[in-house]
């Protein structure tokens, strides 16, 4: 009889920073007791690294096994109305455990764009809303998130989620992306539309607005709110999280009575703001909403160990715990400071930036059939090898257009010490980069490239740190090592042109729509000859 595949669960927390996790960071005044039992049954990583320092590119990146930079999202991030951004004939994490005879479901905050049936125009009448009121400065021709279009230069509806139709099905989403099964919501906590969406469909018709314009999600002004937009009656911010987590344990309960193995996604919406932590949860960490539901969080992990476990499948299960970027802003980091807690850890920077703090996470795998308990990796990873470690575990060979920039770390789970790859590239919010071998990292943006002005910032080499003995970027040495300097912007250069990291046959970046430009790109020497034919294109 065929030995039964390992389940699979992969956890994604949304702006939870490496500070934030007590086994990570000891300094801190959050202790996170049940993430910590989870490291202790596992692997910590402590060089691991998402692609991006934002949310959407990120998801891309884990989601694929592809740099998010590749794609058509060249700087910032969708809207919960936006279209589509993995490529519909793209093979996703969730593709290669479906095609094992693996179970398959989304839990959560999709945040990659869906293609939802659209209304030819802005429906205010719906929504009792006098248009005269939201003089939306667009250009109707191009509009973000709409025929592939993912430049931030370009905008949409005010009220955002104005002009679907929901009462039609998603024409591409998740299920089409390799989960047998859906259910969560378009984007995070704080983006419209507010409704809760099962496989196709949306579970309900809005016909309200809430929120507030322009909400600022880089500082602690507005840690309570959400954007303006859209909302169904059933919907309740503080509820969702929580609804997510009894979805996520119900299928647990629900796949583990069958003989075939499963794989659950749960990208979950803590700690994301708006930060309203549930009532279990408020005041349980002394330093405030923040701590709070982040100690809500951790008490989902240790629900998820303890169903696991009753169910007695908690030894053949593969349970992978990390964050898609660094923690937000609106967490009040001067504040949390002068409390002795520092999201980010001993890190510079947090979401949005180039530094450490936007993009290092605390990722942990469990695996107890193969990891040995309390085992501690220092080897530098991505999210993107996620999908590699899990082929080369299920024994499937990857094609060259699958998966260009994962490397397996299936030797590092097999303890052993050895580097799996020789460079990491990571995105900032405006779209500059860094790159990083185990003793370099070299930043190509300025000032942390959080801003998301793109036009306005510099793109080109900034800073040089010996980041295996300065972690903390603390001293540029751009300018006493100028061979470094060359030979990492080669390699970087090299990895663009390439459409590739890994080894395989050469694969083209997607265009950035409608224009073709790529400005983070512009230091290349012959950038004018490489760009040509993406501008020339009317794809």
């Amino acid at each position: 009889m065929e030995k039964k595949k390992p389940n699979v669960i992969l956890m994604l927390i949304d702006d939870l920073g490496i500070g934030d996790v007590s086994c990570f960071n000891q300094d801190g005044k959050i202790k996170t007791e049940n993430i910590d039992s989870l490291a202790k049954e596992g692997m910590r990583f402590e060089n691991s690294h998402s692609s991006s320092s934002l949310c959407t590119p990120s998801r891309y990146g884990l989601l694929t096994g592809r740099y998010n930079w590749r794609s058509s999202l060249k700087s910032s991030l969708l809207k919960g109305d936006s279209q589509t951004l993995i490529e519909h004939d793209r093979k996703t994490i969730a593709h290669l455990f479906k095609d094992e005879g693996y179970n398959t479901a989304a839990v959560g905050k999709w945040h990659l764009g869906m293609d939802w049936v659209y209304k030819e125009y802005p429906d205010f009448d719906a929504y009792e809303l006098i248009p005269e009121n939201y003089p939306d400065n667009i250009d109707k021709k191009y509009l973000f998130g709409r025929d592939n279009i993912f430049d931030p230069t370009y905008n949409t509806y005010t009220v955002e989620g104005i002009d679907i139709d929901y009462s039609k099905k998603i024409k591409f989403g998740p299920n089409q992306y390799g989960f047998d099964y859906f259910y969560g919501t378009a984007a995070s906590l704080d983006q419209p539309p507010f409704v809760y969406i099962e496989n196709d469909k949306a579970t309900e018709i809005p016909y309200k607005v809430t929120g507030i314009p322009n909400l600022d999600r880089k500082t602690a002004k507005q840690p309570h709110y959400w954007q303006l937009g859209v909302i169904g009656d059933k919907y309740k911010h503080d509820e969702c999280p929580n609804i997510m987590q009894e979805k996520v344990l119900d299928l647990i309960n629900d796949y583990s009575e069958s003989e075939d193995p499963f794989f659950i996604y749960y990208p979950c919406h803590l700690i994301h703001g708006p930060i309203l932590p549930d009532k279990n949860a408020f005041g349980s960490s002394k330093i405030g909403s923040y701590g709070d539901i982040v100690l809500q969080l951790d008490r989902y992990i240790g629900e998820i160990i303890s169903t696991l476990k009753n169910k007695g499948i908690f030894e053949d299960t593969v349970f992978v715990f990390t964050s898609d970027n660094g923690a937000s802003g609106i967490a009040d980091f001067p504040k949390l400071k002068k409390l002795g807690h520092n999201p980010s850890g001993i890190y510079r920077g947090h979401k949005m930036d180039i530094w450490e703090g936007g993009h290092r996470e605390p990722t942990i795998v469990c695996y107890p059939k193969l990891i040995k308990k309390g085992s501690i990796a220092k080897q530098m990873i991505c999210h993107t090898d996620f999908f590699a470690t899990f082929a080369e575990l299920l024994g499937v060979k990857l094609d060259d257009k699958t998966a260009e920039d994962s490397f397996s770390n299936l030797s590092i789970w097999n303890g052993e010490n050895t580097e799996v790859r020789d460079s990491l590239i990571s995105s900032s919010a405006n779209g500059g980069f860094s790159i990083r071998t185990s003793e370099w990292k070299l930043n190509m943006v300025e000032d942390g490239g959080s801003d998301l002005r793109a036009k306005l910032f510099y793109y080109g080499p900034c800073e040089l740190f010996k980041i295996k003995e300065d972690a903390r970027e603390l001293n540029n040495v751009i300018n006493e090592y100028p061979e470094v300097v060359k030979e990492l912007m080669s390699k970087l250069e090299e990895h663009i042109k390439n459409g590739r990291s890994s080894l395989g046959e050469k694969q083209k970046n997607d265009r950035n729509n409608p224009t073709g430009e790529w400005n983070s790109i512009s230091w290349m020497k012959d950038y004018s000859d490489y760009i040509k034919p993406y501008l020339d294109s009317k794809d």
